[in-house]
């Protein structure tokens, strides 16, 4: 059972120019037969708040009802900034947010409940809303934009942040609880940042049905 902090909202991240994939946008990408987006929706849905940060093909498919789209001003100002302008759009009675690259295939609902169970016990001060949780890759390395924090002092940064500023800066202060994925399916951190990578990400999609 995952502890009953409130509600969480997720925010994904769908900026970028995508030159590996001569522009077109790795959010809508099809793996599996849907677009990495739509896949990311279905993960988020018990989230009480989705916002997607970028802008998409003028004939993608309308984004489910209720989810939010927005753009980090200014435009193309990087993944801090998008996050700042998803922050704007989350209710404040959210505690916690889910950060997101827009190029994740694999997450799933099971994967962010185990980021929520890391993420429940209490900051170095004994505050329960004061630690985050992020997923680490084989190597060992933090996955910044597959985690789950608390969402004030990331409000707190954010509101700190320049255009072009890396993504960590929002976690500037928060306790972080690294996460490994030890379940035999495609890791929930995999991004699909090169054609081999979405070559990869289909075969593995091919391989689960």
């Amino acid at each position: 059972m995952v502890e009953q902090l409130g509600g969480f909202a997720a925010i994904i991240l769908i900026g970028g120019k995508a030159r590996r994939f001569a522009g077109c946008a790795k959010s809508e990408l099809v793996v599996g037969g849907t677009t990495i987006l739509e896949r990311m929706l279905s993960a988020t849905e018990d989230a009480v708040s989705r916002v997607v940060v970028g802008t998409r093909p003028p004939d993608a498919e309308p984004l489910p009802e209720g989810v939010l789209q927005v753009l980090e001003d200014p435009p193309s100002s990087g993944p801090a900034r998008a996050v700042q302008a998803g922050l704007a759009a989350v209710p404040d009675d959210c505690d916690r947010v889910a950060i997101l690259g827009g190029d994740l295939p694999f997450l799933t609902s099971e994967a962010l409940d185990l980021l929520r169970r890391h993420a429940s016990g209490p900051g170095p001060d004994g505050d329960a809303l004061k630690r985050g949780a992020l997923f680490c890759d084989n190597a060992g390395r933090r996955q910044w934009l597959c985690g789950l924090w608390p969402i004030d002092p990331v409000r707190r940064n954010a509101a700190e942040v320049e255009p072009g500023a890396p993504a960590r800066l929002l976690f500037s202060g928060i306790e972080v609880e690294t996460v490994t994925w030890e379940h035999a399916s495609p890791p929930p951190w995999f991004d699909c940042d090169t054609p081999d990578d979405l070559a990869q990400a289909r075969t593995w999609a091919t391989e689960l049905k």
